[in-house]
């Protein structure tokens, strides 16, 4: 199965603008009535081109933007200068460097990441995921549904796995949604899930 990382390091100029070119306002506002009051701490995990990461800081949040492909987070760090925004080379299942820094945030972003996760590593993933929220944190996740770019890494996964994932760890499913692609790709579609740490 080939790697997402190597991937997006190679095709980094092709999809910077198909990132960048959609508003965040648009495609993050089934999120924006769960999001914390600002200023908060939130991590965007597989954080891409940096888009939603500017936006969250926008909205007055110190935000660490965790990217493991070289080219899309230094490119981010030239697109989106912020003081407010630390940018990690870090990457899933472990999140290791966060976990070594004992990091606990108030909300949790991951777009269009976990179907790069192999099945096998996703409840192991999300343990991790909640280890890192403070009581009362979020976690907001999108997940693209349809078919699979083969050269993209990418796995069947649905909002609904997530939940029952999150049955044996301190989640709570708040809203599990569904939205059309903003690409208008064919067949392409995109499921939402959103999670509160309870303790």
């Amino acid at each position: 199965m080939p790697d997402a990382l190597v991937w997006h390091e190679a095709h980094a100029d092709e999809v910077v603008p198909r990132y960048e070119g959609h508003d965040p306002d648009a495609l993050n506002a089934w999120l924006r009535p769960f999001l914390p009051s600002a200023p908060a701490l939130v991590v965007d995990v597989g954080a891409g081109s940096g888009r939603d990461a500017a936006w969250l800081a926008r909205l007055g949040h110190a935000v660490v933007a965790v990217e493991p492909t070289r080219a899309l987070r230094e490119g981010a760090q030239a697109r989106h200068p912020d003081p407010r925004i630390r940018r990690v080379d870090d990457r899933l299942p472990d999140l290791d460097l966060l976990h070594a820094e004992s990091l606990r945030a108030d909300a949790l972003l991951l777009r269009a990441v976990w179907m790069h996760l192999p099945p096998g590593v996703r409840g192991r993933a999300l343990a991790r995921l909640s280890d890192l929220l403070l009581p009362g944190g979020l976690l907001a996740i999108t997940i693209r549904q349809g078919p699979a770019d083969p050269e993209r890494a990418m796995h069947p996964a649905d909002a609904e796995e997530i939940a029952a994932l999150a049955a044996g760890l301190p989640l709570e499913v708040l809203h599990l949604g569904h939205a059309e692609d903003a690409h208008r790709r064919a067949g392409v579609s995109w499921a939402y899930a959103a999670l509160r740490r309870s303790s």
